[in-house]
């Protein structure tokens, strides 16, 4: 995301060179003086939800006499706010499901039944999975989302 863009302006227009400092901002954006703007590039952080004040500030020297031997300083400085919001899911859909698991008693152990819960767009959120009426003789395993018969 690009956003942001500012100026600070001479009452008269002389161009006199500018220094723009910028405090507080945040790890995950970056300041272009070039192009006097933000960026923030794509983040699944969950933690970075929040609001963060940053400072920004212009200086130019402005010659006192035409030998510009001396110069009186002038500033511009406010804040702004940068808000990283949740992420919103639209959607939470089953695409995979498992329908049934067939053993054959003696058979040697099986793995089966992959399930897949997906959330549009994909914002990393955690996610709990419950089971119910999960036989004692079989196991779920989350982190590959399958079912076990030893």
């Amino acid at each position: 995301m690009n956003s942001g863009a500012y100026s600070f302006d001479e009452d008269t227009n002389c161009n006199y060179p500018e220094t723009v400092t910028v405090t507080n901002l945040p790890a995950f954006a970056t300041h272009n003086p070039a192009t006097a703007d933000f960026t923030i590039d794509y983040l699944e952080d969950l933690n970075l939800v929040g609001e963060y004040v940053v400072t920004i500030r212009s200086e130019i020297c402005v010659p006192d006499d035409y030998t510009g031997a001396t110069c009186t300083l002038m500033a511009g400085e406010y804040q702004f706010s940068i808000f990283i919001e949740p992420c919103s899911v639209t959607t939470y859909i089953d695409t995979t499901t498992v329908t049934s698991i067939i053993y054959n008693i003696g058979a040697p152990a099986l793995t089966s039944g992959f399930y897949v819960f997906d959330e549009a767009p994909f914002c990393n959120y955690p996610e709990t999975v419950t089971l119910t009426n999960l036989p004692a003789f079989m196991t779920h395993s989350e982190p590959s989302s399958d079912f076990t018969i030893p």
